[in-house]
């Protein structure tokens, strides 16, 4: 048979009246709190290292087409020096000739222009250019025994006498990418050079 039910065992064993104070909860928000903020600043660096390695590439890729430029038009100085196409040499007075506002990267006389040179170098807005000076009278010129400059030479007042056959070229190429986020909406990359040759 069944017993009738104590009701003072079924006191004993109810929850206090007092209310209880949970730690579960705040414990999980904070971890997650914290979980939170290292994702995003994951994220955050993700995107920054994608940014600096584009730039990376970019930089690298415009220095290489502009060197490539620089080696074609040496090229072309050494294959025909007399009929290469040259501006004089900036004074301290003047701007150099290579200028980045020179009127010499305009395509004509003072500039070697490759025109269609777009489509041979990856990403270039414009076709390559060169703005090539005579710098021959920068040559030192021979000494005489005496310790004196032989005679002038009328191509370079002061100068002394140089060997005709000598010259001197100063060779700077530039490219351009496109840059939206730049005045202008152009990035322009240059490379200088100089060639020194003896002609016969």
């Amino acid at each position: 048979m069944n017993k009738p039910v104590n009701r003072a065992l079924l006191n004993l064993h109810r929850a206090p009246a007092h209310r209880m104070m949970g730690v579960v909860l705040p414990v999980v928000l904070v971890v997650l709190t914290i979980l939170t903020g290292l994702v995003v600043t994951q994220i955050r660096r993700g995107a920054v290292d994608e940014r600096l390695a584009a730039n990376t590439r970019e930089s690298v890729q415009l220095d290489s087409s502009v060197q490539t430029v620089l080696r074609w038009c040496e090229a072309r100085i050494t294959l025909a020096p007399q009929r290469t196409a040259t501006v004089t040499p900036g004074t301290a007075a003047t701007a150099p000739a290579w200028a980045r506002t020179s009127a010499n990267w305009n395509p004509g006389p003072t500039s070697l222009d490759f025109q269609g040179g777009v489509g041979l170098l990856p990403g270039l807005s414009a076709d390559p250019v060169c703005v090539i000076e005579n710098a021959t009278c920068e040559l030192t010129p021979p000494i005489s025994p005496t310790g004196q400059t032989l005679q002038s030479n009328a191509l370079c007042p002061g100068g002394g006498e140089l060997d005709p056959r000598w010259r001197k070229f100063r060779v700077t190429a530039r490219v351009a990418t496109p840059a939206p986020d730049m005045i202008g909406g152009e990035r322009f990359t240059f490379a200088q050079s100089e060639l020194r040759l003896f002609i016969e």
